[in-house]
């Protein structure tokens, strides 16, 4: 398993410089789940992260293929590896299905090349959103090089207060089949890492464990990261 690791700032980008993870994940946790980033702090981080591979969070987005592609072409300008689209407050799988197809026709246009990945939430229930499990029918019908369970609501519960492990077990085996790469993400913790080995999604993501007091609001802690890395490797 990848770790990311999702920061807020060009200082916490310094904060963590060097200390060991896989993926630099930029987002904007004021804004939601998976808030976006300003442009100039996300260019910035990329220029200050030379040897990093970049992740940047497009947002919590509804259902309109041209926001999200327009989301999406100005990312992928900033010349991240992945680019993370939220399917948050529609359910409808054709509209999902365009959001995608048209966000890789703005990754074309740019003239880059970032991955995509499509994100659903693991307590879509509550929010009467897109069914995370739709994800890997999405794999089978579009380009996309990604999937991802998250959950909106950073309340204190996890993932797995919303999903039962052997739900994200097949979630993960279906990527597979899909030959698309998996991610796990959600107020995880380091007592989730037993689980998250059994699961194998090829990614996992974490922000609040490792930030000063569990808040994910609070600044990153390198130490911590360096703890997590070193229990993923045994």
């Amino acid at each position: 398993m990848k770790l990311l690791i999702s920061i807020k700032s060009v200082e916490e980008a310094l904060i963590v410089k060097d200390s060991k993870f896989d993926i630099l994940d930029i987002k904007n946790p004021a804004e939601g789940s998976l808030g976006a980033n300003f442009p100039g702090v996300i260019k910035e981080i990329i220029e200050r992260s030379p040897n990093r591979v970049i992740s940047a969070a497009g947002g919590d987005l509804p259902g309109l293929p041209g926001l999200s592609s327009q989301i999406t072409f100005g990312l992928a300008n900033l010349k991240p590896n992945f680019i993370k689209l939220g399917f948050y407050n529609f359910n409808d799988f054709e509209t999902a299905v365009k959001i995608i197809n048209e966000a890789k026709n703005a990754i074309r246009l740019s003239g880059t090349s970032a991955k995509l990945i499509a994100a659903a939430y693991g307590d879509y229930k509550e929010i009467n959103s897109f069914n995370p499990f739709l994800l890997n029918e999405l794999a089978f019908k579009t380009e996309i090089d990604g999937i991802m369970i998250d959950t909106i609501n950073k309340d204190g519960r996890s993932l797995f207060d919303f999903l039962k492990p052997a739900e994200l077990k097949d979630f993960c085996q279906q990527a597979k089949k899909a030959e698309v790469f998996s991610a796990l993400a959600g107020s995880l913790s380091f007592d989730d890492l037993g689980l998250l080995k059994e699961i194998k999604p090829d990614i996992v993501g974490f922000r609040g464990a490792v930030c000063e007091n569990n808040d994910r609001s609070s600044k990153i802690n390198s130490g911590l990261i360096n703890q997590l890395y070193q229990k993923l490797q045994n």
